[in-house]
């Protein structure tokens, strides 16, 4: 019993993977069902490949091969909650709804996902280039761009990640951030951005992108929880 959250949990552990599952049942079960799966993923580098990862497992899997079955469910399915962090040590994927068949839909999209995702397969190298990054030919009219930056037929650096942490940067409070965080930690993993810098990310490959999927999405690497009902919890 967990008085102080009114629920009780159960923690499970997988005989073979000692993968663990920590399950919450609350005591008013009219609430809204959550699961999350996370992963440890130190970097090792400014690349961001845990953030590229991250992005890119949720781009279409085995069992799900929508080009962007994130974005469907965000506008389909009846979650209250659908997102994916990755954090400086830790990659979770969390999502929550209060129905239980679209409870379940989504745990299933989720782990398929991260254990079967699209990007590392041989037709998955556009995730990388869409999620991570890639050299773009700009379109811009010369006519049309007043400060002479960028003209028509320019190469730039493009994609999601790379456009995410170039507005991350451009932030003086989260450049800051970066700078004192490298400071405090200069000798261990904290000390890299594992969003990404975006003088860094066009070092990253594909391969690599594989080799740290394959060190770290895999079950003996894996913490979940859940949160909800026993019936959802068994059936989870």
């Amino acid at each position: 019993p967990c008085p102080e959250v009114s629920a009780t949990m159960i923690i499970y552990q997988h005989a073979i993977t000692e993968t663990e599952v920590m399950a919450l049942i609350p005591n008013d079960t009219n609430q809204d069902s959550v699961f999350g799966i996370s992963f440890r993923t130190l970097p090792d580098d400014n690349t961001g490949v845990a953030h590229i990862l991250e992005h890119s497992v949720l781009s279409g899997s085995e069992k799900y091969p929508a080009k962007d079955p994130f974005n469907e469910l965000m506008s389909g399915s009846l979650s209250t909650f659908l997102n994916a962090l990755t954090y400086p040590d830790r990659t979770v994927y969390p999502i929550a709804s209060r129905n239980s068949a679209d409870f379940k839909n989504l745990m299933s999209v989720y782990l398929d996902a991260v254990f079967r995702p699209r990007v590392i397969t041989p037709d998955g190298s556009w995730i990388f280039r869409q999620e991570g990054w890639r050299v773009d030919e700009s379109e811009v009219d010369v006519g049309d761009n007043e400060s002479g930056s960028i003209a028509s037929g320019d190469l730039h650096y493009n994609g999601v990640v790379m456009s995410e942490m170039k507005g991350v940067y451009s932030n003086p409070d989260g450049l800051m951030f970066q700078i004192a965080q490298s400071m405090l930690f200069p000798d261990n993993p904290y000390r890299f951005d594992s969003g990404g810098k975006p003088s860094e990310i066009p070092k990253l490959t594909r391969e690599e992108l594989i080799d740290f999927y394959k060190r770290h999405y895999h079950p003996s690497n894996a913490q979940m929880f859940l949160y909800g009902s026993l019936q959802d919890i068994r059936e989870g």
